[in-house]
């Protein structure tokens, strides 16, 4: 069979089987395609860019050290593109591709002057050509009498910036700045390539800082970068202390390197198969699915432990007399954990799909393992030891349980009060910020970097959509109007939408009409021109330059191509239903405000954060759910088999466990949403097999009575259980350990959870023993 598997899976990994993005893991309802797809398109540019900032005592030193680092950058070969001057060349192809539509395309404020008082814009222009900005407007001049283009040019960059010699320079206090942004060339970063971006950061960083100057960098990849190099350090520190710590335990308990490497092909061959054929049923899993599905090796492992624990419960120990007598309670131990991860295959939720699947098919593969290959790889296999492990194990499970019910009466209502009151104190924290675990340092630059370049985008943004392009324009047109007068209010600090840029063919019309009856037929532009001492030719040059222009106007897809990228990717397009466009915002001050705007006509308002947070505030409810009903289903198959009393026995010590769990949570503040309930499942499983199998070693025909060989058996079982819990701990419970916030509780909901179950699964099948009057 694992043959089988095998040449499958030499077929399906090698395509492009690994899914990173989050809205692969919502259901497609979810997934509005409008959406996701303006969520992408604006997320586009944020996720390639990074900004580059030089510091020195003078701009022209900060200018030097900007230089020096573009020659750095240019070598490391990460980028596609590496601005320091601004693109003079670009600028100009743009203008005069759309200069000779200068009397359709006007920008707002000129559209509103003229409306209202078109002599003074006249009288701007005048106050401008009399000023020290005379000179560089003279070229314009000429071709541009009235400065219209240049009107629309400059309204195009609402947010001004300082430039010498091409460059943008900030200022702060005590320090100028130099701009230089930098674009990588691929959106997905391998991790070889966020090693080389940081590598990157932290060599410059000290070059700039060794000649006398001060280097700041920020932007998404970066974070990516640092969370990535985090993660890794994080997984290397925790993966090699716990490897370590179960290879000692294991060989400590066992003294043969075989039951380790049979664990270790048992689960093995779980993940394998389960990565195999959850990529053959979805075509591709998200890397979530592997992280948490790769918790059923504390299961997993579970299997394997049972079955070679129990050669220390019979001197002439056969492998295959062993299997007969634990194969009820694997059995049982697979079908509960099965029948606890059926719910999750049926809910609407892909990721959950996912891990429900993958985790089922591993622990089936990793218990035929266990079952069908152990019998024949432990022949012969006989520890002549007794571990020390297996007499504290004996131990406890012979004493531990007699002081908790010689104890119950105030031990009973203690951990019913702690449980209570740290239920009371549990509180869900669904932000998806706080899934976010950058250094503080990082954020420290970006929120400096934000003070000195206030043009970043907001994660929120407005989604514009109308029936066909003039509903479009005027439902944008709406929206924007009332951005105008936040912007006013200093409730935003700007904003970009196209229509500000391109109007449709009526408005176009509209423009050179107004023109025309405000200026061109009223007198107004023959007397500005001659008081500015235009000849008479050139004056009847301007006026046939305005008739020719008169059914003129430019396409959208026309105009969209001499645009830069950022406005490009304010147009999401057209198909037969709707044109949809995007607003983006820059320094919004007051959410409620903009928020508000959602009601106008085709304007819906995207909240990136709001919606995420929502959404697995939902998913943490449906998902508590699914996690009850599991324990139902398991309670019910349980007391069809063994009765109702019995079943409520064994489901007690997981349901403990999980209450215990959550009530830590509560108590130490950590924690709680969507993602520790995957940690709970881990929790019920191994709880439901510690329980079952004290409950087959005290129920079973052997142990009946209390005789050697029941001991020796309830001897083995504490063992097994003992050493599940302690290599699960050292898998996940090190976890806690972990900076990054998720990660942080995953690993401490299951510590407790596993202690618990560790703790209570003793008393399960408890029996008085007469012959010293105490409980084993």
């Amino acid at each position: 069979m694992m043959l089988i598997i095998g040449v499958l899976g030499r077929q399906v990994l090698t395509k492009d089987w690994l899914e990173t993005g989050f809205l692969a893991l919502l259901p497609a309802s979810e997934q509005q395609p409008e959406i996701a797809k303006a969520i992408q398109q604006h997320n586009e540019l944020l996720n390639r860019k990074v900004l580059w900032l030089t510091g020195a005592a003078s701009s022209k030193e900060a200018i030097g050290h900007a230089r020096r680092l573009k020659q750095q950058l240019e070598q490391s070969k990460l980028f596609n593109s590496i601005v320091l001057e601004m693109p003079q060349q670009k600028m100009a192809k743009q203008y005069q591709q759309l200069f000779p539509y200068r009397y359709q395309l006007l920008d707002t404020q000129t559209q509103l002057t003229l409306s209202n008082y078109p002599k003074d814009l006249l009288a701007q222009n005048l106050e401008t050509l009399y000023s020290p900005m005379a000179q560089m407007m003279a070229a314009d001049l000429e071709h541009d009498p009235l400065l219209l283009f240049s009107r629309y040019f400059n309204a195009q960059n609402p947010i001004k910036l300082t430039l010498e010699q091409g460059i943008v320079i900030l200022h702060d206090a005590d320090k100028y700045w130099a701009l230089l942004l930098t674009d990588l060339e691929d959106t997905h970063l391998q991790l070889d390539k966020l090693e080389t971006l940081l590598a990157l950061v932290k060599s410059t960083t000290t070059q700039v800082q060794t000649a006398g100057g001060e280097l700041m960098v920020t932007g998404m990849p970066l974070f990516t970068a640092q969370g990535s190099d985090s993660a890794k350090q994080e997984i290397s520190t925790v993966g090699i202390g716990s490897s370590a710590g179960i290879i000692i335990l294991l060989m400590l308990t066992f003294r043969s390197v075989r039951p380790l490497l049979l664990s270790f092909l048992a689960i093995g061959s779980g993940l394998f198969a389960a990565l195999v054929v959850s990529v053959l049923v979805f075509g591709k899993i998200h890397i979530i699915t592997l992280v948490f599905g790769a918790s059923l090796i504390g299961v997993a492992d579970d299997y394997a432990l049972h079955f070679v624990c129990d050669s220390f419960a019979a001197k002439n120990w056969q492998p295959r007399q062993s299997l007969r007598y634990i194969f009820p309670g694997l059995l049982i131990g697979l079908l509960t954990n099965l029948l606890s991860y059926a719910g999750l295959v049926f809910s609407p939720f892909p990721g959950l799909q996912e891990v429900a699947l993958f985790s089922a098919i591993g622990l089936l593969f990793a218990w035929l393992t266990v079952v069908l290959l152990f019998p024949l790889l432990l022949t012969g296999f006989k520890p002549d030891h007794k571990p020390v492990i297996l007499k504290v194990a004996n131990y406890w499970q012979q004493h531990w349980p007699v002081w908790l019910l010689k104890n119950r009466r105030w031990v009973c209502p203690l951990v019913v009060l702690f449980i209570a009151g740290g239920l009371w104190q549990l509180t869900p924290r669904d932000d998806v910020r706080l899934l976010q675990s950058a250094p503080a340092e990082l954020l420290k630059t970006a929120d400096k970097i934000k003070q000195l370049l206030p043009v970043s985008q907001e994660n929120q943004f407005f989604l514009v959509s109308g029936h066909n392009l003039d509903d479009w324009h005027q439902n944008e047109q709406q929206l924007l109007e009332h951005l105008k007068v936040l912007t006013q209010q200093h409730k935003l600090m700007a904003y970009q939408g196209l229509s500000d840029y391109w109007t449709d063919q009526h408005s176009q019309q509209q423009n050179y009409q107004l023109l025309d009856k405000t200026l061109y037929q009223s007198g107004l532009l023959k007397q500005y021109m001659t008081e500015l001492g235009f000849s008479k030719k050139a004056i009847n040059s301007e006026l046939k330059q305005f008739n020719d222009a008169k059914n003129k106007s430019i396409a959208l897809p026309e105009w969209l191509a001499t645009a830069d990228e950022s406005k490009q990717n304010l147009w999401l397009g057209c198909d037969s239903t709707h044109c949809l466009s995007l607003v983006s915002l820059i320094g919004i001050t007051d959410l409620s405000a903009l928020s508000s705007l959602q009601n106008l006509q085709g304007v819906a308002w995207v909240d990136q954060v709001e919606q995420l947070s929502s959404l697995f505030a939902r998913y943490r409810i449906r998902v508590s759910l699914l996690l009850i009903a599991a324990y139902l289903l398991v309670f019910t198959g349980f007391g069809l088999k063994f009765g109702w009393r019995n079943a409520l026995t064994i489901i007690s010590i997981p349901i403990i466990a999980t209450l215990v769990s959550l009530a830590m949570m509560g108590w130490f503040d950590q924690l709680f949403s969507l993602f520790n309930l995957f940690a709970l499942l881990l929790v019920l499983g191994i709880g439901v097999d510690d329980a079952i199998f004290f409950f087959m070693a005290y129920n079973s025909e052997q142990s009946n009575t209390i005789d050697a060989d029941g001991e020796a058996k309830r001897a083995s079982t504490s063992l097994a259980v003992t050493l599940s819990a302690l290599t699960t701990l050292l898998a996940f419970g090190l976890l806690a350990v972990s900076s990054t916030e998720i990660v942080h509780a995953f690993g401490f909901t299951v510590a407790a959870g596993i202690f618990t179950a560790l703790a209570c699964s003793p008393l399960v099948g408890h029996r008085v023993n007469p012959q010293d009057n105490r409980k084993v």
